[in-house]
């Protein structure tokens, strides 16, 4: 009965110090649940999602329509399993919500009702049909679009008013809250109004044969780029697509290591709250434990007391925390996937992180407490009876006496007590500062990995001289292009550059590429004014390489694969030309026979061009294959952000055949904001829009819009992360009031002296408010010199494992004064409650403690 009526005494009896020690604990347990909760939640729902949309292991970008005879010849390709087609292009389009054109992205399929591959799921309403159209999910949630809506299109016959009557979710789309354009579906059979030939395709998306494996996809749509070469259709990209995983699961897994880190650590520093507050427990009933001892308890007795108190204790904060972490984990797993356009649909909970948090949050405390406890159970009687609490564990060492002395000869008396308090107890200072310095640094260091996200920006945009890259859906002339830029202010000059599909090989094998959608050749001006990327090794372009087979490679390309500069490569280059350039060399094409009949190239495109009635002529195109061999001059750092997008291999355009058209325009302007660039955009894309001349919409980009995107895309990884370091603050600030209430108890009696002798109230408050500011100007010291020397090699290695970049480093010194101001804070939260505890002592109740 003693035993039961001892645990509940101790622990009601104290109350603030039982909630104290339950948060501490319940905190650490929550960090811990609601991370690995969130890594097993989105990596879960990221894979389920991208089975379930039957993924496509290989998708092919066309630059151009294709006839939807040519599918078949792909299909009957040795290796593929079978194909889906699909059309994505540009269009203006005005919704009910803003009078203003804006430029958008629309997608049709042959049949909604029969996908194959990359499925788009019916969210709401009906699939289009007729004059019906549909919304993307993330489209209609940040435009506001309901169904019912009136959406108006420029279209190549006119302005024409179409009802939205379906919501539908795409499985990859760029979020247009993070810059991406509204994404609409309409029925194929309203594809010519747009301008788009019938029975037309410009995606082909791929199944191979089972088993699937990365070197047989990449085998397969190297046989594919070749048979639509055949027929005169060349490819922008190709994506390679792992059936078992998700595309962004990348993005993720670069962080889980870190958020894992901080999960377990979270719970550590929590746990030496509870060793505190056990050990200020046994220092403030060594006189019971003497009692106990002197009447017959064992050791073990005073001990299994003790440890059944902490053991209640974490049972409690268990049941505190584990509702609240299951919440925290799904939520936030929501937000994160809602900008991956994945929905989870039912509440769900992570086991794994329920039974680490069961384990851990029951076997962490009770190893934390188990020094303190036993330390008190094995104190001898006499011990523990002659133990007065009064200035026993002050000034105890050289350093102590040494600081006493400056102190007090430098400082009025109370900040000199305050500051010798500070150190009375220092392995409860080094734990309480652990958690304040870590927080500290974590803080500093994350402000530091924003503002290198920001300088690499920066330094990023100053190497590009352009304001807006104009991409075409086919090469367009150069006097075509020039008076229609210079017709629109505020054009300074143009650059023209082309891209061709390619494949790299080193001794007859593909080398691998670190950006997942491929590898392109970039032909640009040897003397270009608009670009430079950073070279990292060789050198970039000058004079000597005119009409030179010279290349700059991606740095982590050549790292993969073992490329040296000045190695040679066999590049295979897919060139579209036209035929009079062919025929001005003395060379003939001939049709390449389709299921028993002759295709035209491009066919399609000029019974198309016939019946919008143009003027100007489209010259007949031909794809022709080359493969020589080109020597690697120097290597380029690629800011990609990610290994998602199409690697670049630049080249010099002299070096190849351009017929004197282009498949990019760069442009130079005076711009000097968002708005600016903006409306220059829409002007350009409105006036290429009237000459008929498309716009690809995935290499059509404006420069700080692509700041900002890229801006956009690390902000949810650096609020997470300045999240879980104010997580840590937390608990840092919960273990100072712990500490500072620990004091209070511990110097009752020296608390009962001071009032004795004439202390006021408020001097006693005084005393401890300063006791906290000095403990949170320590932890900013010392954090300092910690945070300065760890930042830059933790914020790179961030950089690389999280953003998949290497960041141009800068410290922010401004995250220093930040810190100052929230740890002085933190400290003065802390010891408010514990000071005005202290100011409630009166004399008889302190010296008789």
């Amino acid at each position: 009965m003693f035993f039961y009526s001892k645990i509940a005494s101790d622990l009601l009896t104290h109350k603030s110090r039982t909630a104290l020690a339950i948060s501490s604990i319940a905190i650490g347990l929550f960090v811990i649940g609601t991370l690995l909760g969130m890594m097993d939640l989105q990596l879960g729902g990221m894979d389920n999602a991208h089975r379930q949309s039957q993924p496509s292991h290989i998708s092919l970008i066309l630059r151009q329509d294709a006839d939807m005879a040519i599918a078949e010849t792909l299909k009957n390709i040795e290796g593929v399993a079978n194909i889906d087609l699909l059309t994505q292009f540009t269009a203006q389009y005005k919704t009910p919500q803003s009078s203003k054109w804006q430029t958008g992205t629309v997608i049709f399929r042959p049949d909604y009702q029969n996908q194959r591959y990359d499925l788009m799921g019916l969210v709401s309403g009906d699939f289009p049909k007729n004059q019906h159209i549909a919304a993307e999910r993330l489209s209609a949630q940040y435009a506001k679009l309901n169904i019912g809506d009136s959406i108006e299109f420029a279209t190549a016959k006119g302005s024409e008013i179409l009802s939205l009557s379906g919501i539908i979710r795409h499985p990859f789309v760029k979020p247009p809250a993070f810059g991406g354009q509204l994404h609409f579906f309409i029925a194929p059979e309203l594809a010519p109004k747009f301008g788009i030939p019938a029975h037309s395709f410009r995606q082909v998306l791929v199944q191979i044969q089972q088993p699937y494996s990365a070197d047989k996809a990449r085998d397969i749509a190297g046989k594919l780029r070749a048979e639509l070469a055949k027929s005169g259709i060349a490819v922008n990209a190709t994506l390679l697509q792992n059936p078992e995983e998700h595309w962004g699961r990348a993005i993720f897994s670069g962080i889980h290591l870190v958020l894992t880190v901080m999960a377990w650590a979270s719970l550590a520093l929590s746990s030496v709250l509870i060793s505190n507050t056990v050990a200020a427990l046994i220092t403030q009933q060594t006189d019971q434990i003497g009692i106990m001892k002197s009447v017959g308890a064992s050791r073990w007795t005073i001990a299994s007391i003790y440890l059944s108190e902490v053991l209640i204790l974490s049972l409690v904060a268990l049941v505190i925390a584990v509702p609240l972490s299951w919440a925290g984990a799904f939520f936030s797993s929501c937000w994160l996937l809602g900008l991956f356009n994945i929905e989870l649909a039912d509440f769900a909970y992570s086991p794994r992180a329920l039974v680490f948090m069961i384990v851990g949050g029951l076997t962490a405390p009770l190893l934390a407490a188990i020094w303190p406890i036993w330390k008190g159970a094995v104190m001898s009687v006499r011990q523990a009876l002659a133990s007065y609490g009064l200035g026993a564990d002050f000034a105890s060492g050289g350093f102590d006496r040494w600081l006493e002395r400056r102190a007090t000869s430098l400082l009025p008396t109370i900040y000199a007590v305050a500051l010798g308090n500070l150190l009375r107890r220092k392995a409860r200072l080094f734990w309480t500062q652990s958690v304040l310095i870590i927080a500290g640094v974590l803080f500093i260091i994350i402000m530091s990995l924003i503002a290198s996200v920001k300088l690499t920006l920066d330094n990023e945009l100053a190497r590009s001289r352009y304001a807006v890259r104009l991409g075409f859906s086919q090469d367009q002339a150069a006097d075509t292009i020039i008076p229609i830029v210079q017709g629109i202010a505020p054009t300074t000059a143009v650059e023209f550059w082309n891209r061709l599909p390619a494949e790299l090989s080193q001794h007859g094998q593909l080398i691998k590429q670190s950006g997942s959608l491929g590898v392109q050749m970039i032909a640009l001006p040897v003397e270009t004014k608009m670009y430079q990327p950073l070279i990292v090794a060789g050198r970039w372009f000058d004079q000597s390489d005119d009409g030179q087979q010279h290349l700059v490679l991606n740095a982590a390309t050549a790292e993969l694969n073992g490329i040296e500069v000045g190695d040679s490569l066999q590049v295979k280059v897919f060139q579209q030309i036209s035929m009079k350039h062919l025929n001005d060399q003395g060379l003939t094409v001939r049709p390449e026979p389709v299921e028993g009949r002759t295709v035209k190239p491009l066919m399609v495109r000029q019974a198309h061009h016939e019946r919008l009635n143009l003027t100007a002529p489209i010259p007949k195109l031909e794809t022709q294959q080359t493969t020589t061999d080109w020597q690697v001059i120097g290597f380029y750092r690629w800011f990609a952000g990610s290994g998602y997008a199409v690697e670049p291999v630049y080249a010099p355009l002299s070096s190849i055949s351009t017929d004197n058209r282009h498949s990019f325009a760069l442009l130079a302007a005076n711009i000097n904001n968002l708005d600016e660039e903006k409306t220059y955009t829409d002007s350009l894309k409105i006036a290429f829009a009237e000459q008929q001349i498309k716009l690809d919409i995935y290499t059509t980009l404006a420069k700080l819009e692509q700041r900002q995107f890229a801006q956009n895309q690390f902000r949810p990884l650096t609020s997470m992360l300045l999240g879980l370091a104010s997580m840590i603050a937390a608990v840092g600030a919960i273990g100072l009031s712990g500490t500072l209430a620990i004091g209070v108890l511990q110097r009752t009696r020296e608390i009962g002296v001071l009032r004795a002798i004439g202390a006021s109230s408020s001097a006693i408050f005084k005393l401890f408010m300063l006791e906290g500011l000095f403990h949170g100007l320590l932890a900013w010291l010392v954090s300092i010199p910690l945070a300065y020397l760890l930042a830059e090699p933790l914020a790179k290695q961030l950089g690389i494992t999280m953003l998949g970049i290497r960041l141009d480093f800068v410290f922010a010194w401004t995250a220093e004064g930040i810190w100052l101001v929230v740890v002085l804070i933190l400290a003065v939260l802390a010891a408010y409650l514990p000071a005005r505890k202290a100011t409630r002592i009166i004399v008889r109740v302190g010296l008789g403690y």
